[in-house]
């Protein structure tokens, strides 16, 4: 089967990445528990409608051919499907980021070098070693840490 063309990765593309990352991530940690137990007992009309708009949504970043995805009736292939999508996910996440060890972080490949960290990851980025901070902020961190000093120490004081 041919693979079908990867869109470019924008500014919007990585953040409905994000969002649908998080709530497909909670769908199948709600269901996962039930399908362990009972794999084919039936999943509610709600839950089906959720997860197949879910699914819709997902479909930029997965290799399906199928434009309307089904969610399977039962706890066990439903599971299983909300894997698998999450787990094409996060192969699609994987080909379009990369490690930025200066910026100590991974970063989406945005079109035109923008720097966007893949914010599900919680990255703490770090300032690159060539770029010296400004002085006017450093002196004024320095005037908040004293004043901060100062105010412990009143309060330690009473």
């Amino acid at each position: 089967m041919p693979r079908k063309s990867r869109p470019v990765v924008t500014h919007t593309l990585a953040a409905q990445h994000e969002a649908l990352w998080l709530k497909l991530t909670a769908l199948h940690t709600q269901i996962a528990p039930i399908a362990t137990r009972k794999p084919q007992t039936p999943v509610c009309a709600h839950t089906i409608t959720v997860a197949e708009a879910l699914l819709r949504d997902a479909l930029p970043f997965v290799e399906d051919n199928d434009r309307l995805p089904m969610a399977a009736p039962d706890h066990g292939g439903l599971v299983t499907q909300l894997g698998q999508t999450l787990a094409e996910m996060d192969s699609w996440e994987a080909a379009n980021s990369r490690w930025d060890g200066p910026r100590n972080a991974y970063l989406w490949q945005v079109r035109g070098g923008d720097v966007l960290p893949v914010l599900r990851l919680r990255p703490k980025l770090m300032v690159p070693a060539g770029s010296a901070a400004d002085p006017a902020q450093v002196a004024k961190m320095l005037d908040l840490r004293a004043k901060l000093a100062k105010r412990i120490d009143q309060f330690k004081n009473r």
